[in-house]
């Protein structure tokens, strides 16, 4: 649960732009640069892992865990090597958080002071004694909501560049998340501060997601430019490089960002599925075991690392991962095909072909498990079972030479001869130089 946490934490603070943070053993201090943007992470941040760990009621052997948070404004001071940032206003909000209700967030009259009061509601939460405080007697007060949909309809006039980057966090995980909407708030937020290297990498973020490659590596570019310390930035820039087919380059920002942050999970997963695109297994593997080091129920690394083990040769460890993936995500279909073909290259046709039907009956449309379902029920002698699955198979891929010509053996074995060489000729013509795909599969003697 706390790996969990953390993960949630740390990719929430990047993506609301936090300047710093670090991880304590017992929580997080996480710094911004506008104390309304800090405010609106606490409260997403309670929000988000209520709807992933929703409290425990009577359960005394699985309380939950519940999140205490403490907001305060005041000076503080980076470190000379960039380690770290002391100064008293970190122990204040160190002090107010301890002092916080489960699930809440407390914040001192500093925040009040400079938040945009009338978005917030708040109550006030007593006057405390925090250890280290120059007052005797500090007043706290719990955020108990923002009103998003007031920032919304405010006129856009009035909107500096961090309410329009609020504004578009705000339409994230809704129904506007990556839409124009969101993209245009972006824009908004650089067009009346163009050195906003947060703005920039979200919107970059969004444009790859849409498939405007060149338009993304600009504002990833001028986002580094403007903080070459943006371990986010790095990571991020560096999965758009290797979709680009820039290995070198993909290589040099996958690092960066390790450098900067060793324990950034993302830049992990996406350098191993980097490393394992470019056939460095072994490499791929060790960051594939960091992830999970990091972070233990992380489903998509256990049948990535999975993958990445079964290529070079450590097979009961593989086998290992996909149920691990399996049982942390019963309906993972991509990882019910991966086991089915691990289990088909150990001999346990029964076990993969249970495999192969949970894949499919997961995700109709997995054409590739279609395929190779028909197959294996076509081997084992089940001619009439293996014909549906060929069939949605090409429906799915009608450009798939190996559906066609294991389609063309089955109508060779049942006598349909002018439906088999149909097929064997559109498996020719779709790979002339291919070798046979699925070679295990012979033409009756």
């Amino acid at each position: 649960m706390i790996a969990e946490y953390r993960y949630l934490a740390e990719s929430l603070a990047g993506q609301y732009g936090s300047l710093y943070f670090e991880w304590a053993g017992d929580g997080h201090m996480v710094l911004f640069e506008s104390v309304d943007t800090a405010v609106q992470f606490g409260l997403e941040l309670i929000a988000e892992w209520e709807r992933r760990v929703p409290p425990a009621e009577g359960d005394a052997e699985f309380p939950g865990l519940p999140l205490r948070l403490g907001c305060h404004f005041g000076e503080c001071t980076r470190m000379d090597r960039g380690e770290g940032w002391i100064g008293r206003a970190n122990a204040i909000a160190k002090r107010a958080e301890r002092e916080a209700a489960p699930d809440s967030l407390y914040v001192t009259e500093s925040v009040l002071d400079l938040i945009d009061l009338p978005l917030y509601s708040f109550e006030e939460a007593g006057s405390f004694a925090l250890k280290g405080d120059h007052l005797r007697q500090r007043a706290l007060f719990s955020i108990t909501a923002f009103d998003r949909t007031a920032l919304g309809s405010r006129p856009e006039e009035e909107l500096a560049a961090e309410d329009w980057f609020r504004r578009a966090l705000a339409l994230i995980r809704t129904d506007l998340e990556d839409s124009d909407d969101e993209a245009a708030c972006y824009r908004h937020a650089l067009r009346l501060r163009p050195d906003y290297p947060e703005a920039h990498n979200n919107l970059a973020v969004l444009l790859h997601s849409r498939g405007k490659q060149s338009e993304a590596a600009r504002h990833y570019q001028e986002a580094l430019r403007l903080r070459p310390d943006y371990a986010e930035a790095h990571s991020n820039y560096a999965s758009l490089l290797a979709a680009r087919g820039s290995a070198a380059g993909a290589a040099e920002h996958f690092a960066e960002a390790l450098r900067l942050r060793p324990d950034f999970i993302d830049a992990h997963h996406g350098y191993a599925s980097f490393l394992a695109q470019r056939g460095d297994s072994a490499a791929a593997a060790e960051h594939y075991a960091q992830v999970l080091a990091l972070r233990p129920d992380y489903p998509e690394a256990h049948s990535n690392y999975a993958i990445a083990l079964e290529d070079l040769g450590r097979l009961e460890e593989a086998a290992l991962h996909y149920r691990e993936a399996l049982r942390l995500r019963p309906e993972y279909s991509e990882a019910h095909y991966n086991f089915a073909l691990l289990l088909e290259r150990e001999a346990d046709t029964s076990a993969a072909e249970e495999h192969y039907r949970r894949a499919v009956e997961l995700w109709p449309d997995y054409a590739e498990a279609h395929n190779n379902l028909g197959a294996l029920l076509h081997v084992s002698g089940r001619l009439a079972e293996a014909e549906p699955h060929y069939r949605r198979g090409l429906e799915l891929r009608p450009e798939d030479p190996e559906t066609h010509y294991n389609l063309g053996l089955l109508l060779q074995a049942t006598g349909d001869a002018a439906g088999a060489e149909r097929h064997f000729r559109a498996a020719r013509e779709l790979s002339p130089e291919e070798p046979l795909p699925r070679s295990e599969i012979r033409p009756p003697a």
